[in-house]
């Protein structure tokens, strides 16, 4: 089956071509480590994790090689060290706060079921020039003044964004229109208002690095520059992340990349998901809906969030609510009873066509839902292939009663004495054992299994 994704750049879903089908490259931005994670980060993770593992599945794990940076170099970062380790050095106390903050991100996305990329590059491990000779920020902005596209004026090194004539292409935004912007702060030592900040100087009280230009420290935008090039190459095949960075983040990625090394293009597809919004508000501290993965975490297992996750298109925007989340938890807990305990079979073809079609994760889900009463070997499979079923149903079920409070082998057993009181026609007790579990909060539902015998599940109300 043809995989086609849809690329931002060209406005298009197409085929997608390998530069290399032994060397499958992708790289997407990773956090900036100051604080947890919100639930609004967890997206791309969790997109690109699929893609990641689709990719593999095609390719072959030996021959995919996926790189998510770390930021740990940030104004945020700093503030945030000052606050927290006022008795420190500055250097050792930004250390503590994003070992901390990392370790926390990485506990999360485990959580949610993600795969550790092949790489995970520290931005100020590529600060300076490297003794692998892998690429670097210092050695990319020297190489940037040396072509022409990047200069010095106040103390910072700048790029030169009239130097490239068709800036502006991955966002759709004109220069001319930019520079007329009131969006574009105009400062006087710009050549151009649009022009951006490779290096800038750094006071004592800010992390930094000598250089050509003296003590200084990166621009946000040079950092994954250099670190997909040190892995990736000059040119790889798929670059992804969050709408929201596709102006200036990746815009200005572009600019860098291809004008440093002389190339036409910096990825073959550029890949992006949409915003994510709290019960139909965009998210804010100021609202109240702010929630960070790991305080969902203390209330949800990880696949519940992962799975409200994929139930909309990922380059569509997703609403977070609180009944799509008990959603989830109701169909894995569904999922789990018919399939986790089933070792057989492999991913289902009609899962891995709707993947490969731009990651259609709707059609996937019917997919699976098609599978829940036909082929449960192919069902435990797919959801396995998608960072689903990690335990048993026994643990799954231990976990879900835990966290709602009800004895789970309580209701169970009253779920088969209602069984044994229909199959005997005794209603009238079967009505009771109904009602006793419905003030207990649990909800039946009557059906059949794949050989036509009546089945009952249950849910929480």
């Amino acid at each position: 089956m043809e995989l086609r994704l849809y690329d931002t750049l060209t406005r298009e879903k197409r085929p997608f071509v390998p530069l290399d089908p032994n060397n499958v490259r992708m790289y997407v931005c990773g956090p900036t480590v100051y604080d947890f994670a919100h639930i609004g980060n967890a997206r791309p993770v969790i997109v690109f994790d699929v893609l990641f593992r689709l990719l593999r599945h095609r390719y072959g794990a030996e021959h995919v090689t996926y790189v998510r940076n770390i930021t740990d170099v940030d104004d945020k970062i700093n503030d945030r060290a000052a606050r927290d380790f006022p008795g420190l050095p500055l250097n050792e106390a930004i250390r503590k706060v994003t070992e901390k903050t990392a370790s926390q991100f990485h506990a999360d996305v485990t959580a949610l079921g993600c795969l550790l990329p092949t790489f995970e590059p520290r931005a100020t491990d590529f600060v300076l020039p490297r003794a692998d000779g892998k690429a670097d920020m210092v050695t990319l902005i020297r190489q940037l003044i040396a072509r022409g596209h990047a200069y010095e004026a106040g103390g910072e090194v700048l790029f030169d964004t009239q130097s490239m004539p068709d800036y502006g292409a991955l966002s759709g935004r004109k220069l001319d229109e930019q520079l007329a912007g009131a969006r574009v702060a105009v400062e006087a030592h710009k050549r151009n208002p649009a022009d951006f900040v490779l290096w800038k100087q750094s006071t004592e009280n800010e992390p930094g690095w000598e250089s050509p230009w003296g003590r200084g420290r990166p621009g946000w935008h040079i950092e994954c520059s250099a670190m997909s090039a040190a892995y990736l190459g000059n040119v790889f095949d798929i670059h992804g992340g969050g709408v929201d960075l596709i102006f200036p983040h990746h815009e200005n990625e572009i600019a860098q990349s291809r004008c440093a090394h002389g190339t036409p293009t910096m990825a073959n597809y550029w890949m992006h998901n949409g915003f994510l919004e709290v019960e139909g508000e965009k998210m804010s501290k100021s609202l109240g809906n702010f929630f960070t993965i790991h305080e969902l975490l203390a209330d949800w297992p990880g696949e519940v969030l992962r799975l409200t996750m994929l139930k909309t298109h990922y380059r569509s925007p997703i609403d977070w609510t609180l009944k799509s989340v008990e959603e989830s938890a109701r169909t894995l807990d569904d999922w789990y009873r018919a399939s986790a305990d089933v070792r057989s079979g492999k991913p289902a073809a009609s899962v891995l066509e709707a993947l490969a079609d731009d990651l259609n994760t709707a059609q996937m889900l019917a997919a699976l839902h098609g599978l829940r009463n036909s082929d449960t070997g192919a069902l435990a499979a797919s959801l396995r292939f998608l960072g689903f079923l990690s335990e048993s149903n026994a643990q799954w079920e231990g976990r879900r009663q835990t966290a709602s409070g009800v004895d789970a082998d309580r209701v169970n057993a009253l779920i088969a004495d209602r069984a044994a009181a229909r199959a005997r026609k005794d209603f009238k007790e079967s009505d009771r054992i109904r009602d006793e579990l419905a003030a207990m909060g649990v909800v039946l539902k009557d059906g059949k299994d794949a050989e036509g015998k009546p089945v009952t599940t249950w849910e929480m109300a």
